[in-house]
Order: C-alpha cells, then sequence, then structure tokens
C-alpha cells in the first residue's frame, strides 16, 4: 500500500472553497500543537469531488479516534493541556474509529498548511450528523495513535463522509497519513507506532 500525496495542490482549491466558506473569521489553524482557534471551522468538504488513489487504511495502523471536544468542561469528559494555560475536554467514547475508515488523504493548500483528510463509511457520517445537530458550536477533535493532531470547530451539522483536518504542516499530514495506513516512506508495511509527529501527546487515563 502507498501513502503519496493523493490530495494535490489544485485538486485541494475546491475543498478550500468549501471550508473558507464556514469560517468567520478566516482564521487558520498554523500548527497541531498550538491551542486550536475557536474560530476555526470543522474540516469538512462537502462540495470537494473525492480524489483518486484512496489509500485504504490498513488494519496494522495506528489507531484513530474523532471526538467530540469544547473548551469548557462537561461531566465524564477528559482535560488534555493544548497549550500554556490552555485545557480542551474531550469525549471520551469517539465518533468515528479506525475501523469506520475507508481511505486517508494527506497534502498541502497553497499557503502550504498540511491537511489531512479521513474518508468514512455511512454509519459514522450518521452517527457524526447527529452528534453535531444536538451539541452544536463545539469541535471535533482529532487523535492518530496517542497525538492529537487537531480540534477545529464546526457552525454546522456535519454530514459529509470526507473529513479535512489541517495538521500544521505537509510533513505532519504525510506521518500521519502513513501511521493511519500502518505504511513507512517507501510504502512497506511497518507495526504500530505510538503517535506521529507534529501533535499534541495525549495524557495517560
Amino acid at each position: 500500500m502507498k501513502v503519496t500525496r493523493i490530495l494535490t495542490r489544485s485538486s485541494l482549491v475546491l475543498a478550500l472553497a468549501a471550508l473558507a466558506a464556514c469560517q468567520t473569521p478566516p482564521v487558520q489553524q498554523q500548527a497541531a500543537v498550538q491551542t486550536p482557534d475557536p474560530t476555526t471551522t470543522v474540516p469538512e468538504a462537502a462540495q470537494a469531488p473525492e480524489p483518486e488513489n484512496v489509500a485504504p487504511a490498513a488494519t496494522q495502523g495506528a489507531p484513530v479516534a474523532v471526538l467530540l471536544a469544547d473548551t469548557v468542561q462537561h461531566e465524564g469528559w477528559r482535560a488534555v493541556q493544548v497549550g500554556a494555560g490552555s485545557t480542551l475536554y474531550l469525549d471520551p467514547r469517539p465518533l468515528v474509529i479506525r475501523d469506520d475508515l475507508t481511505g486517508v488523504q494527506a497534502g498541502a493548500n497553497q499557503q502550504g498548511q498540511g491537511l489531512l483528510a479521513l474518508m468514512i463509511n455511512d454509519s459514522a457520517r450518521q452517527r457524526l450528523q447527529e452528534a453535531t445537530t444536538i451539541n452544536p458550536n463545539r469541535r471535533l477533535a482529532l487523535v492518530v495513535g496517542s497525538t492529537l493532531m487537531a480540534a477545529p470547530t464546526y457552525t454546522e451539522p456535519v454530514t459529509n463522509g470526507q473529513l479535512i483536518f489541517p495538521v500544521g504542516t505537509e510533513d505532519n499530514a504525510m506521518a500521519a497519513a502513513r501511521a493511519i495506513a500502518g505504511v513507512d516512506q517507501t510504502g512497506a508495511p511497518m507495526p504500530p507506532s505510538g503517535a506521529p509527529a507534529g501533535g499534541q501527546p495525549m495524557p495517560r487515563p
């Protein structure tokens, strides 16, 4: 299995156009290790065409979870330090896990910001739509391995089967995609690793 730049800069233009329309104001999340900006919208490319050469998620890859998150505490949610004096709270019940993935993509936009795209099945899409409808104006946190990669906000229910997360750099995106697919830089299978570079380590329970 090969993981390449399957989201090319040209094909990302349409995806980012859909994102930019939802950002108020258009603040970009510059690095996965930084505190997620409250004005960054959820990375959903509702109008983006599905790119070719989608790499399926391999069984030997790193664990993946997409969870509800917020900047205020809710009963039973876990606190995660995301910066100096900043805390994010995560619902421990994942909405998406690696079994829900049908593909993974990595690339960058024209500004060089790394983007990681997850393709999910219909069951996961329905769970996301229900959860984001019931819990408006919160965040979707992406955890790969034991690393919090991104946690952008959403202002509308998430209804699309393709989620695109800003993860700092293109190298971060490629490393995360390879970790999820369970391959090294040459495309050879590798054992699961703890976490890709470029994110915020998750605390132990």
